[in-house]
């Protein structure tokens, strides 16, 4: 699963470290400052450094070497689904934006297809109950674009839970974070929830509780292809290069006043 996400100064800390090494300020190979001097510049203790090093090191940023400190890891080969918000927001990336929102859409239709073949081959009509509880919740959420897009992810969840496909179910979670994360990001960028989106649903439930996995993943491809044609150029603007690098650095280091609590 996801290693949890750190908060208060460990989240302070990780992020900025975080930025450095995805901008290339900390490139790759890279031997780290040490935890005294890292808690100095961020005016924190050691152990706050410490566990913010640890949380780099479970997403696949950083690795310590025993009486050498930590390095920065190839994060691109190394890296988790836990870099994936702050990749995208820093708009640094190795394709073009619209391959990266082509992408992104591709992966989320792929899971999403397998979740519907799963549940459709292996579910029954009672472990199909907490889909079907995220399929009546929709219609209440239709002007929170948000929460309906965290809600539709949990559907999808629920339907790899519902085949008691556990491996399956493991790999979700490894990703659930990420990419709820991400649209929450995205959600009001994309406008509206389709009108279409609940009748859609609906008629893939059908194909579900009946166990026809073609058919279930045949219809859930075709609303994929149709969706992802209208948000692929909506996507393209979010992750489109951000300002030049040298311009947007994060601010890390905190003054007297702020590490009092003042403004």
């Amino acid at each position: 699963m996801t290693p949890p996400s750190p908060i208060g100064e460990v989240r302070r800390i990780a992020d900025a470290v975080q930025g450095r090494v995805l901008f290339g300020t900390y490139p790759s190979g890279l031997r780290l400052p040490t935890e005294a001097a890292l808690a100095e510049e961020f005016a924190c203790g050691r152990s706050t450094v410490r566990e913010a090093l640890r949380h780099l090191a479970d997403i696949g940023l950083v690795a310590s070497r025993r009486g050498s400190g930590a390095h920065v890891l190839d994060w691109r080969r190394e890296g988790t689904p836990a870099l994936l918000p702050q990749y995208v927001s820093l708009g640094e990336f190795d394709v073009s934006p619209t391959a990266l929102a082509e992408g992104l859409l591709r992966i989320r239709a792929v899971m999403a297809c397998e979740a519907v073949r799963l549940a459709a081959l292996h579910g029954t009509r009672e472990s199909l109950k907490p889909a079907e509880a995220r399929l009546l919740a929709g219609p209440s959420l239709e002007n929170d674009p948000a929460s309906h897009t965290v809600n539709e992810l949990e559907l999808y969840r629920a339907l790899v839970q519902a085949s008691g496909m556990w491996p399956a179910v493991w790999m979700v979670n490894a990703v659930w974070a990420p990419m709820t994360q991400l649209n929450r990001m995205f959600a009001a960028a994309l406008g509206p929830v389709r009108a279409d989106y609940q009748p859609t649903m609906e008629k893939l439930f059908v194909l579900i509780r009946a166990g026809k996995a073609d058919a279930a993943v045949a219809f859930v491809e075709r609303w994929f292809r149709r969706v992802d044609a209208e948000l692929v150029l909506a996507l393209e603007s979010i992750v489109a290069p951000r300002a030049p690098r040298q311009n947007r650095a994060p601010s890390t280091k905190r003054t007297p006043a702020a590490r009092k609590g003042r403004p």
